[in-house]
């Protein structure tokens, strides 16, 4: 079987920004879709493509979105490393965006498995029991069994006529696994296709047989802003939040001439670190803490001092691009404690002032930021004025995920 993963996210989500906007929320451009918000960590729309990454029936994946969104999903595409995604603006209705994408799809692929970007939470093996399904019909559903009584009224009085028998009632939900050309037929067939709210409604308006696939995992679709706070508090639960410690350390040479740094600020002394950068040993020795923490190398694989791009960089701006690597990995930095071993200039009252701009530069309070400074009483090349070390540990909370 080859099929094609279309993800429906075009919706204005309108129920979700009228909640944000209940809430206080204010927007300085255009409002923010539901689909970029954070589930501990990870985007909606990223927790909603990791499990379809499992399933080796998916040959292509085609994203449907609004056209005014395309270039911020591509860069959330590239952090959460999908690749190969084809994007497509989509429509005015669920069934008009499902249909922009169906254009797209490979013709060779048999199978079109539609899901919604704002269900986050289907397992793959629940995908995976749609797939073993449909062999004998033209599609599969994941369906809920519908558990509340369910009373049917009058249309104007909402006087109640009589209670519905929930035996034979499903919640339809994505993903909905279809035949390509059955459901190309029902877009063709049906003169109100554009209005249908699913693929299997589709097919039922031309007779086809779709098949429900019972399963009793967790799968709501995230509408209103209460739907994302009771999914975080779920997730919270589930995955409890991980920490970790790193530790990094940096030794310089100081030499006459060169110009000072010193936890990004530039002090005033006669000589200074030499170094490929700016030779600022508080911030490299923070950088490699927390690249211990995310695992991803040290310095001088990110900024080897043989490329010439990095000659004279301010490590501010090097730290700044692990950090946003660590962001991006769902880390963020909630403590760090440095020694500075320094025989002169002496610091004083200068480590507040390194103090408030490592806070400022970690995006952490001050009172998390611990600097402290020693001598080494005349010992060593340090001790002689020769040299500055540096050691730092940082500890970092990654949401669960």
């Amino acid at each position: 079987m080859r099929a094609s993963l279309i993800v429906a996210a075009g919706g204005s989500g309108l129920r979700f920004l009228k909640g944000l906007r209940s809430k206080g929320a204010r927007f300085r451009k255009k409002p923010v879709s539901k689909i970029f918000f954070p589930l501990q960590g990870r985007s909606v729309l990223a927790r909603s493509l990791t499990p379809f990454t499992e399933i080796p029936f998916i040959r292509e994946i085609i994203l449907a979105v609004p056209p005014n969104s395309v270039k911020d999903v591509k860069k959330l595409l590239q952090r959460g490393d999908f690749h190969g995604v084809k994007l497509v603006a989509g429509g005015a209705t669920r069934a008009a965006s499902v249909l922009s994408a169906l254009n797209k799809a490979n013709r060779r692929h048999d199978w079109i498995i539609v899901h919604d970007a704002a269900r986050p939470f289907v397992r793959p093996q629940a995908i995976r029991k749609l797939f073993a399904s449909v062999r004998d019909t033209d599609g599969a559903i994941l369906g809920k069994r519908v558990v509340p009584t369910i009373k049917r009224v009058t249309s104007t009085r909402r006087v109640i006529e009589s209670t519905v028998d929930r035996s034979h009632l499903f919640e339809a939900e994505t993903p909905q696994l279809v035949r390509r050309s059955v459901l190309l037929r029902a877009y063709r067939d049906n003169p109100n296709a554009l209005r249908a709210t699913d693929e299997a409604s589709l097919l039922e308006s031309i007779g086809a047989k779709v098949k429900v696939v019972p399963h009793e995992g967790w799968n709501p679709k995230i509408t209103t802003v209460e739907d994302l706070e009771l999914a975080e508090a779920v997730l919270a639960k589930q995955y409890p939040d991980e920490t970790r410690v790193g530790f990094g350390r940096d030794t310089h040479r100081l030499v006459a001439g060169r110009k000072f740094y010193l936890g990004g600020i530039r002090i005033s002394a006669e000589a200074g670190p030499l170094g490929h950068s700016d030779g600022d040993a508080l911030l490299h020795a923070v950088i490699d803490a927390i690249l211990g923490v995310t695992g991803e190398g040290d310095i001088g694989d990110w900024f080897s001092d043989k490329t010439k791009k990095w000659k004279g960089i301010r490590s501010a701006k090097m730290l700044q691009a692990v950090l946003r690597k660590s962001t991006e990995l769902g880390w963020k930095v909630m403590h760090v404690d440095t020694v500075i071993s320094l025989e002169r200039p002496r610091l004083g009252k200068m480590k507040l002032v390194i103090k408030k701009k490592l806070a400022g530069l970690l995006g952490i309070e001050r009172g998390r930021v611990s600097i402290k400074a020693k001598s080494s009483e005349g010992l060593g090349a340090i001790g002689e004025g020769l040299a500055i070390h540096c050691e730092a540990v940082v500890s970092m909370r990654k949401a669960g995920s």
